[in-house]
Protein backbone atom coordinates (compact mmCIF):
# COMPACT_ATOMS: atom_id res chain seq x y z
CA UNK A 1 0.00 0.00 0.00
CA UNK A 2 1.47 3.03 -1.06
CA UNK A 3 1.71 5.81 1.63
CA UNK A 4 -1.11 8.46 -0.54
CA UNK A 5 -3.14 4.99 -0.09
CA UNK A 6 -2.62 4.83 3.79
CA UNK A 7 -3.09 8.35 4.68
CA UNK A 8 -6.44 8.32 2.37
CA UNK A 9 -7.86 5.34 4.47
CA UNK A 10 -6.60 6.95 7.71
CA UNK A 11 -8.40 10.02 7.00
CA UNK A 12 -11.44 7.98 5.85
CA UNK A 13 -11.58 6.40 8.85
CA UNK A 14 -10.91 9.71 10.81
CA UNK A 15 -13.59 11.27 8.84
CA UNK A 16 -15.96 8.44 9.51
CA UNK A 17 -15.55 8.57 13.44
CA UNK A 18 -15.95 12.36 13.41
CA UNK A 19 -19.07 11.56 11.39
CA UNK A 20 -20.19 9.08 13.84
CA UNK A 21 -19.25 11.52 17.01
CA UNK A 22 -21.02 14.35 15.42
CA UNK A 23 -24.26 12.05 15.25
CA UNK A 24 -23.84 10.67 18.58
CA UNK A 25 -23.73 14.59 19.99
CA UNK A 26 -26.90 15.36 18.12
CA UNK A 27 -28.73 12.54 19.16
CA UNK A 28 -27.27 13.43 22.92
CA UNK A 29 -28.42 16.44 22.53
CA UNK A 30 -32.41 15.32 21.79
CA UNK A 31 -32.12 12.86 24.01
CA UNK A 32 -31.05 14.43 27.12
CA UNK A 33 -33.83 17.44 26.44
CA UNK A 34 -36.91 15.77 26.68
CA UNK A 35 -39.19 18.79 26.37
CA UNK A 36 -37.98 19.41 23.12
CA UNK A 37 -37.99 15.68 22.20
CA UNK A 38 -41.38 15.53 22.92
CA UNK A 39 -42.61 18.15 21.48
CA UNK A 40 -40.69 17.18 18.05
CA UNK A 41 -42.28 13.62 18.36
CA UNK A 42 -45.89 15.36 19.04
CA UNK A 43 -45.13 16.96 15.87
CA UNK A 44 -44.22 14.78 13.79
CA UNK A 45 -47.61 12.87 14.96
CA UNK A 46 -49.83 15.65 14.37
CA UNK A 47 -48.11 15.78 10.70
CA UNK A 48 -48.93 12.33 10.33
CA UNK A 49 -52.47 12.78 11.50
CA UNK A 50 -53.08 15.64 8.72
CA UNK A 51 -51.19 13.28 6.07
CA UNK A 52 -53.46 10.74 6.28
CA UNK A 53 -56.35 13.12 6.43
CA UNK A 54 -55.15 14.56 3.25
CA UNK A 55 -55.02 11.14 2.11
CA UNK A 56 -58.66 9.64 2.69
CA UNK A 57 -57.75 8.16 5.89
CA UNK A 58 -59.17 7.88 9.04
CA UNK A 59 -55.85 7.97 11.54
CA UNK A 60 -57.82 6.55 14.08
CA UNK A 61 -57.05 3.39 13.23
CA UNK A 62 -53.29 3.60 13.17
CA UNK A 63 -51.97 0.72 15.79
CA UNK A 64 -50.40 2.91 17.36
CA UNK A 65 -53.71 4.33 19.56
CA UNK A 66 -54.98 0.52 19.66
CA UNK A 67 -52.06 -0.88 21.39
CA UNK A 68 -51.30 1.70 24.27
CA UNK A 69 -54.58 3.81 24.47
CA UNK A 70 -53.70 4.57 28.03
CA UNK A 71 -50.57 6.77 26.58
CA UNK A 72 -51.35 8.20 23.18
CA UNK A 73 -54.57 10.13 22.19
CA UNK A 74 -55.59 13.13 19.61
CA UNK A 75 -58.71 15.38 18.08
CA UNK A 76 -59.04 16.90 15.22
CA UNK A 77 -61.49 19.85 15.45
CA UNK A 78 -62.91 23.36 14.03
CA UNK A 79 -64.53 24.90 16.72
CA UNK A 80 -66.18 27.71 14.46
CA UNK A 81 -67.34 25.16 11.57
CA UNK A 82 -68.51 22.64 13.54
CA UNK A 83 -67.09 19.60 11.03
CA UNK A 84 -64.65 19.20 8.30
CA UNK A 85 -65.34 16.42 5.65
CA UNK A 86 -67.85 15.00 7.98
CA UNK A 87 -67.01 13.40 11.36
CA UNK A 88 -64.02 14.51 12.86
CA UNK A 89 -61.48 11.93 13.60
CA UNK A 90 -60.06 11.47 17.18
CA UNK A 91 -58.33 8.67 19.22
CA UNK A 92 -58.38 8.46 23.04
CA UNK A 93 -59.80 11.77 23.49
CA UNK A 94 -61.24 10.67 27.10
CA UNK A 95 -56.82 11.77 27.86
CA UNK A 96 -57.15 15.07 26.74
CA UNK A 97 -58.47 18.22 28.25
CA UNK A 98 -62.07 19.58 27.36
CA UNK A 99 -61.76 22.15 24.07
CA UNK A 100 -62.10 25.93 24.96
CA UNK A 101 -65.01 27.90 23.79
CA UNK A 102 -65.76 28.49 20.36
CA UNK A 103 -64.61 31.17 18.38
CA UNK A 104 -66.50 33.21 15.87
CA UNK A 105 -64.82 34.49 12.82
CA UNK A 106 -66.41 33.77 9.41
CA UNK A 107 -63.11 34.98 7.60
CA UNK A 108 -61.14 32.43 9.47
CA UNK A 109 -61.71 31.07 12.79
CA UNK A 110 -58.69 28.52 12.77
CA UNK A 111 -56.37 31.52 12.93
CA UNK A 112 -58.00 32.99 15.39
CA UNK A 113 -56.83 30.24 17.97
CA UNK A 114 -53.11 29.79 19.21
CA UNK A 115 -51.07 26.96 18.37
CA UNK A 116 -49.88 25.45 21.85
CA UNK A 117 -47.34 22.87 23.74
CA UNK A 118 -46.93 22.13 27.26
CA UNK A 119 -47.89 19.90 30.04
CA UNK A 120 -51.15 17.72 29.76
CA UNK A 121 -53.40 19.08 32.37
CA UNK A 122 -55.16 16.98 35.07
CA UNK A 123 -53.25 13.76 33.70
CA UNK A 124 -52.65 10.65 36.06
CA UNK A 125 -48.84 10.53 34.77
CA UNK A 126 -46.72 12.76 36.09
CA UNK A 127 -46.66 16.54 34.69
CA UNK A 128 -43.30 16.18 33.75
CA UNK A 129 -43.71 13.53 31.44
CA UNK A 130 -47.23 14.14 29.80
CA UNK A 131 -47.54 16.46 26.97
CA UNK A 132 -50.11 18.17 24.42
CA UNK A 133 -49.73 19.95 21.39
CA UNK A 134 -52.35 22.03 19.58
CA UNK A 135 -50.86 22.85 16.15
CA UNK A 136 -53.15 24.12 13.16
CA UNK A 137 -52.76 21.80 10.36
CA UNK A 138 -54.04 22.14 6.53
CA UNK A 139 -55.21 19.45 4.11
CA UNK A 140 -57.02 19.81 0.59
CA UNK A 141 -56.73 23.65 0.83
CA UNK A 142 -58.73 23.90 4.62
CA UNK A 143 -57.44 24.97 7.69
CA UNK A 144 -57.93 22.50 10.80
CA UNK A 145 -56.47 22.18 14.38
CA UNK A 146 -54.56 18.91 15.30
CA UNK A 147 -54.47 18.29 18.94
CA UNK A 148 -52.19 15.20 20.43
CA UNK A 149 -51.06 14.03 23.67
CA UNK A 150 -48.68 11.61 24.97
CA UNK A 151 -47.98 9.74 28.19
CA UNK A 152 -44.80 8.99 28.44
CA UNK A 153 -43.55 7.25 24.98
CA UNK A 154 -44.32 3.23 25.62
CA UNK A 155 -44.05 2.89 21.12
CA UNK A 156 -40.59 4.59 21.87
CA UNK A 157 -42.04 7.38 19.16
CA UNK A 158 -39.28 9.24 19.78
CA UNK A 159 -36.74 7.36 17.54
CA UNK A 160 -38.50 8.57 14.16
CA UNK A 161 -37.87 12.34 16.28
CA UNK A 162 -34.08 11.65 16.36
CA UNK A 163 -34.10 9.57 13.18
CA UNK A 164 -35.78 12.64 11.37
CA UNK A 165 -33.44 15.33 13.45
CA UNK A 166 -29.53 13.62 12.45
CA UNK A 167 -31.07 13.10 9.22
CA UNK A 168 -32.02 17.04 8.93
CA UNK A 169 -29.30 18.62 11.15
CA UNK A 170 -26.49 15.95 11.23
CA UNK A 171 -26.69 13.15 8.09
CA UNK A 172 -26.92 15.69 5.58
CA UNK A 173 -24.23 18.12 6.73
CA UNK A 174 -22.13 15.36 7.81
CA UNK A 175 -22.56 13.92 4.17
CA UNK A 176 -21.73 16.59 2.38
CA UNK A 177 -18.79 18.51 4.51
CA UNK A 178 -17.07 15.25 5.82
CA UNK A 179 -16.24 13.86 1.82
CA UNK A 180 -15.77 17.43 0.43
CA UNK A 181 -13.42 18.55 3.13
CA UNK A 182 -11.89 14.74 3.11
CA UNK A 183 -11.41 14.77 -0.46
CA UNK A 184 -10.08 18.43 -0.37
CA UNK A 185 -7.52 17.47 2.20
CA UNK A 186 -6.71 14.14 0.28
CA UNK A 187 -5.92 16.16 -3.08
CA UNK A 188 -3.45 18.48 -1.31
CA UNK A 189 -1.89 15.60 0.50
CA UNK A 190 -1.23 14.11 -2.96
CA UNK A 191 0.11 17.13 -4.69
CA UNK A 192 2.38 17.98 -1.37
CA UNK A 193 3.53 13.95 -1.78
CA UNK A 194 4.31 14.26 -5.59
CA UNK A 195 7.88 15.15 -4.97
CA UNK A 196 8.32 12.00 -3.24
CA UNK A 197 6.47 9.93 -5.15
CA UNK A 198 8.62 10.83 -8.15
CA UNK A 199 11.49 10.28 -5.46
CA UNK A 200 10.40 6.49 -5.06
CA UNK A 201 9.94 5.95 -8.97
CA UNK A 202 13.10 7.30 -9.21
CA UNK A 203 14.53 5.12 -5.88
CA UNK A 204 13.19 2.10 -7.61
CA UNK A 205 14.53 2.81 -11.03
CA UNK A 206 18.02 2.77 -9.18
CA UNK A 207 17.07 -0.66 -7.81
CA UNK A 208 16.43 -2.24 -11.20
CA UNK A 209 19.72 -0.98 -12.36
CA UNK A 210 21.92 -2.05 -9.38
CA UNK A 211 19.91 -5.71 -9.93
CA UNK A 212 20.84 -5.57 -13.47
CA UNK A 213 24.56 -4.33 -13.33
CA UNK A 214 23.37 -0.78 -15.17
CA UNK A 215 24.80 2.42 -14.44
CA UNK A 216 23.75 4.18 -11.01
CA UNK A 217 21.95 7.36 -12.14
CA UNK A 218 21.91 10.20 -9.15
CA UNK A 219 18.37 11.05 -8.04
CA UNK A 220 17.06 14.38 -9.27
CA UNK A 221 16.36 16.72 -6.61
CA UNK A 222 14.57 19.25 -9.20
CA UNK A 223 11.53 21.03 -8.14
CA UNK A 224 11.85 19.32 -4.63
CA UNK A 225 10.94 20.95 -1.04
CA UNK A 226 14.05 22.08 0.77
CA UNK A 227 13.48 18.98 3.06
CA UNK A 228 13.10 16.08 0.05
CA UNK A 229 15.93 17.84 -1.48
CA UNK A 230 17.84 17.00 1.81
CA UNK A 231 17.24 13.50 1.72
CA UNK A 232 17.92 13.15 -2.07
CA UNK A 233 21.42 15.00 -1.33
CA UNK A 234 22.46 12.87 1.15
CA UNK A 235 20.79 9.58 -1.10
CA UNK A 236 22.97 10.94 -4.10
CA UNK A 237 26.52 11.21 -1.95
CA UNK A 238 25.57 7.55 -0.76
CA UNK A 239 25.20 6.40 -4.07
CA UNK A 240 28.28 7.74 -5.34
CA UNK A 241 30.41 6.54 -2.82
CA UNK A 242 28.75 3.33 -3.36
CA UNK A 243 29.55 3.30 -7.04
CA UNK A 244 32.95 4.31 -6.59
CA UNK A 245 33.21 1.51 -4.22
CA UNK A 246 31.55 -1.33 -6.24
CA UNK A 247 34.38 0.10 -9.37
CA UNK A 248 36.99 -0.35 -7.02
CA UNK A 249 35.63 -4.04 -5.62
CA UNK A 250 35.71 -4.75 -9.16
CA UNK A 251 39.30 -3.09 -10.84
CA UNK A 252 40.74 -4.86 -7.76
CA UNK A 253 39.23 -8.41 -8.25
CA UNK A 254 40.33 -7.77 -12.16
CA UNK A 255 43.82 -6.44 -11.58
CA UNK A 256 44.36 -9.53 -8.77
CA UNK A 257 43.48 -12.11 -11.21
CA UNK A 258 45.37 -10.41 -14.14
CA UNK A 259 48.49 -10.37 -12.12
CA UNK A 260 48.30 -14.42 -10.87
CA UNK A 261 47.52 -15.87 -14.55
CA UNK A 262 50.84 -14.75 -15.27
CA UNK A 263 52.90 -16.47 -12.05
CA UNK A 264 50.52 -19.31 -11.93
CA UNK A 265 51.03 -20.38 -15.97
CA UNK A 266 54.99 -20.17 -15.33
CA UNK A 267 54.41 -22.26 -11.67
CA UNK A 268 52.62 -24.97 -13.89
CA UNK A 269 55.35 -25.28 -15.85
CA UNK A 270 58.05 -25.86 -13.60
CA UNK A 271 55.19 -28.18 -12.02
CA UNK A 272 55.79 -30.03 -14.87
CA UNK A 273 59.48 -30.30 -14.81
CA UNK A 274 59.63 -32.07 -11.43
CA UNK A 275 60.83 -35.61 -11.55
CA UNK A 276 58.35 -37.49 -9.57
CA UNK A 277 55.42 -37.66 -11.48
CA UNK A 278 52.70 -38.75 -9.15
CA UNK A 279 53.91 -35.49 -7.00
CA UNK A 280 53.95 -33.30 -10.18
CA UNK A 281 50.46 -34.19 -11.15
CA UNK A 282 49.26 -33.62 -7.74
CA UNK A 283 50.61 -30.36 -7.58
CA UNK A 284 49.02 -29.34 -10.92
CA UNK A 285 45.58 -30.45 -10.19
CA UNK A 286 45.92 -27.93 -7.54
CA UNK A 287 47.37 -25.26 -10.00
CA UNK A 288 44.61 -25.88 -11.98
CA UNK A 289 41.80 -25.64 -9.60
CA UNK A 290 43.47 -22.52 -8.30
CA UNK A 291 43.73 -21.38 -12.35
CA UNK A 292 39.99 -22.12 -12.38
CA UNK A 293 39.25 -20.13 -9.33
CA UNK A 294 41.31 -17.07 -10.27
CA UNK A 295 39.42 -17.41 -13.90
CA UNK A 296 35.87 -17.08 -12.36
CA UNK A 297 37.03 -14.32 -9.91
CA UNK A 298 37.54 -12.23 -13.09
CA UNK A 299 34.59 -13.27 -14.83
CA UNK A 300 32.89 -12.47 -11.77
CA UNK A 301 34.64 -8.92 -11.92
CA UNK A 302 33.81 -8.24 -15.75
CA UNK A 303 30.34 -9.19 -15.43
CA UNK A 304 29.03 -5.95 -14.21
CA UNK A 305 30.32 -3.98 -16.42
CA UNK A 306 30.08 -6.08 -19.72
CA UNK A 307 26.40 -6.52 -18.92
CA UNK A 308 26.15 -3.02 -18.33
CA UNK A 309 27.55 -1.57 -21.48
CA UNK A 310 28.06 -4.48 -24.11
CA UNK A 311 24.46 -5.93 -24.60
CA UNK A 312 22.98 -6.98 -27.64
CA UNK A 313 20.21 -8.98 -28.82
CA UNK A 314 21.68 -12.78 -28.24
CA UNK A 315 19.67 -15.86 -29.58
CA UNK A 316 20.01 -18.53 -25.59
CA UNK A 317 19.37 -21.41 -27.84
CA UNK A 318 22.22 -21.01 -29.72
CA UNK A 319 24.90 -19.74 -27.50
CA UNK A 320 23.53 -23.27 -25.16
CA UNK A 321 24.53 -25.38 -28.40
CA UNK A 322 27.93 -23.59 -28.61
CA UNK A 323 28.41 -24.03 -24.66
CA UNK A 324 27.07 -27.55 -25.01
CA UNK A 325 29.55 -28.37 -27.86
CA UNK A 326 32.79 -27.27 -26.24
CA UNK A 327 31.58 -29.63 -23.08
CA UNK A 328 30.70 -32.45 -24.97
CA UNK A 329 34.55 -33.87 -25.09
CA UNK A 330 34.36 -34.18 -20.95
CA UNK A 331 31.35 -35.72 -21.27
CA UNK A 332 32.53 -38.14 -23.33
CA UNK A 333 35.46 -38.78 -21.09
CA UNK A 334 33.51 -38.99 -18.15
CA UNK A 335 30.94 -41.54 -19.91
CA UNK A 336 28.07 -39.39 -19.82
CA UNK A 337 25.53 -38.57 -22.31
CA UNK A 338 24.70 -34.74 -22.90
CA UNK A 339 21.11 -34.22 -24.38
CA UNK A 340 20.09 -30.99 -25.82
CA UNK A 341 16.59 -29.87 -25.79
CA UNK A 342 15.66 -26.44 -27.57
CA UNK A 343 14.02 -24.42 -30.14
CA UNK A 344 15.42 -23.64 -33.33
CA UNK A 345 14.88 -19.85 -32.95
CA UNK A 346 12.94 -17.14 -31.74
CA UNK A 347 14.61 -16.88 -28.05
CA UNK A 348 16.62 -13.61 -28.00
CA UNK A 349 17.10 -11.34 -25.08
CA UNK A 350 19.55 -8.33 -24.45
CA UNK A 351 23.13 -10.05 -23.38
CA UNK A 352 26.33 -11.06 -23.68
CA UNK A 353 27.71 -13.91 -25.33
CA UNK A 354 31.18 -14.53 -22.78
CA UNK A 355 28.57 -14.03 -19.82
CA UNK A 356 25.20 -16.32 -21.29
CA UNK A 357 28.17 -19.19 -22.11
CA UNK A 358 29.70 -18.56 -18.71
CA UNK A 359 26.39 -19.40 -17.02
CA UNK A 360 25.85 -22.38 -19.24
CA UNK A 361 29.05 -23.59 -19.23
CA UNK A 362 28.94 -23.56 -15.42
CA UNK A 363 25.34 -25.10 -14.70
CA UNK A 364 26.35 -28.60 -17.33
CA UNK A 365 30.22 -28.34 -15.99
CA UNK A 366 28.48 -28.70 -12.49
CA UNK A 367 26.10 -31.54 -13.93
CA UNK A 368 29.20 -33.42 -15.46
CA UNK A 369 31.08 -33.13 -12.03
CA UNK A 370 28.39 -35.19 -9.87
CA UNK A 371 26.28 -37.32 -12.63
CA UNK A 372 27.38 -41.00 -12.19
CA UNK A 373 29.13 -42.85 -15.63
CA UNK A 374 26.43 -43.91 -18.09
CA UNK A 375 23.90 -41.20 -16.69
CA UNK A 376 22.54 -38.27 -18.91
CA UNK A 377 22.96 -34.62 -18.46
CA UNK A 378 19.94 -33.16 -20.00
CA UNK A 379 20.11 -29.66 -21.14
CA UNK A 380 16.32 -27.49 -21.85
CA UNK A 381 15.66 -24.23 -23.05
CA UNK A 382 12.44 -23.00 -22.83
CA UNK A 383 10.65 -19.75 -23.58
CA UNK A 384 10.46 -16.72 -22.84
CA UNK A 385 14.03 -17.48 -21.41
CA UNK A 386 15.02 -20.37 -18.45
CA UNK A 387 17.85 -22.77 -19.39
CA UNK A 388 17.75 -25.88 -17.46
CA UNK A 389 20.01 -28.17 -16.99
CA UNK A 390 19.31 -32.10 -15.38
CA UNK A 391 21.55 -34.78 -13.81
CA UNK A 392 20.85 -38.16 -12.30
CA UNK A 393 23.18 -37.86 -9.63
CA UNK A 394 22.78 -37.68 -5.69
CA UNK A 395 20.53 -34.56 -5.75
CA UNK A 396 21.32 -31.42 -3.57
CA UNK A 397 19.95 -32.06 0.22
CA UNK A 398 17.20 -29.27 1.02
CA UNK A 399 19.06 -27.42 3.69
CA UNK A 400 21.99 -26.93 0.93
CA UNK A 401 19.36 -25.37 -2.40
CA UNK A 402 20.06 -22.07 -0.72
CA UNK A 403 23.15 -22.05 0.40
CA UNK A 404 24.80 -23.87 -3.05
CA UNK A 405 24.36 -20.19 -4.61
CA UNK A 406 26.55 -18.61 -2.18
CA UNK A 407 30.11 -17.49 -3.21
CA UNK A 408 33.04 -19.79 -2.38
CA UNK A 409 30.34 -22.51 -0.96
CA UNK A 410 31.71 -26.17 -1.99
CA UNK A 411 29.49 -29.35 -0.53
CA UNK A 412 30.56 -33.07 0.02
CA UNK A 413 28.13 -34.12 -2.63
CA UNK A 414 30.81 -36.89 -3.92
CA UNK A 415 33.35 -35.79 -5.68
CA UNK A 416 32.91 -32.39 -6.32
CA UNK A 417 35.23 -30.11 -8.47
CA UNK A 418 35.29 -26.45 -8.55
CA UNK A 419 36.48 -23.47 -6.39
CA UNK A 420 32.72 -22.92 -5.42
CA UNK A 421 32.57 -19.56 -6.96
CA UNK A 422 30.85 -20.79 -10.17
CA UNK A 423 27.23 -21.28 -9.02
CA UNK A 424 27.47 -18.11 -7.60
CA UNK A 425 28.67 -16.54 -10.76
CA UNK A 426 25.33 -18.29 -12.51
CA UNK A 427 23.02 -16.50 -9.81
CA UNK A 428 24.14 -12.92 -10.36
CA UNK A 429 24.37 -13.63 -14.46
CA UNK A 430 20.85 -14.59 -13.80
CA UNK A 431 20.03 -11.58 -11.93
CA UNK A 432 22.00 -9.27 -14.40
CA UNK A 433 18.92 -10.65 -16.95
CA UNK A 434 16.39 -9.50 -14.38
CA UNK A 435 15.90 -13.20 -13.09
CA UNK A 436 17.35 -15.73 -10.90
CA UNK A 437 18.28 -19.10 -10.28
CA UNK A 438 17.36 -22.50 -8.32
CA UNK A 439 17.47 -25.89 -7.88
CA UNK A 440 14.94 -28.52 -7.78
CA UNK A 441 14.31 -31.79 -6.93
CA UNK A 442 14.30 -34.24 -10.56
CA UNK A 443 11.79 -36.73 -10.58
CA UNK A 444 13.59 -39.91 -10.40
CA UNK A 445 16.13 -39.01 -8.50
CA UNK A 446 19.23 -36.24 -9.27
CA UNK A 447 18.78 -32.35 -9.30
CA UNK A 448 17.40 -29.59 -11.93
CA UNK A 449 18.88 -26.44 -12.05
CA UNK A 450 16.66 -23.81 -13.41
CA UNK A 451 18.10 -20.44 -14.61
CA UNK A 452 14.98 -17.88 -15.70
CA UNK A 453 16.86 -15.05 -17.60
CA UNK A 454 13.58 -13.00 -18.59
CA UNK A 455 12.83 -9.63 -17.35
CA UNK A 456 15.97 -7.97 -18.30
CA UNK A 457 16.04 -4.49 -19.30
CA UNK A 458 17.29 -3.74 -22.54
Amino acid sequence: MTLVQRLALRMAIAACASAAGLLLIIGLQYGLETETLRRQTLVLEAAAIAKAIANGQNPALRPLYAQYPNAYAFRVFDQALGHIWGTMPSANSTLLPPLPPAVEDPDDPVLRRDEQFGSLPQSAAPRDDAWMLTVRMTARGRGFWVQTAMIGDPAWQWRFTIGKELLGDGLLPVGVLVPSLTLAILLTTYRALRPLTRIAEQARALGEAAASGRALTPLSAERLPREFADVVSALNAMIDRLDRSLARQRQFASDTAHELRTPLAVLRLKVAELPDRAQAAQLDEELAGLAQLIGEMLRFAHAEDVMATERQPMDIAAVVRDACGSLAARAVARGIELELIAPDEGLTLPSHAELLTALVRNLVDNALSIAPPGSTVTIRVEPPGRVIVEDEGPGVPDAQKTALFARLWRAERQRRDGAGIGLALVRRIAQLHGGDVWVEDRPGGGARFVAQLTGAAA
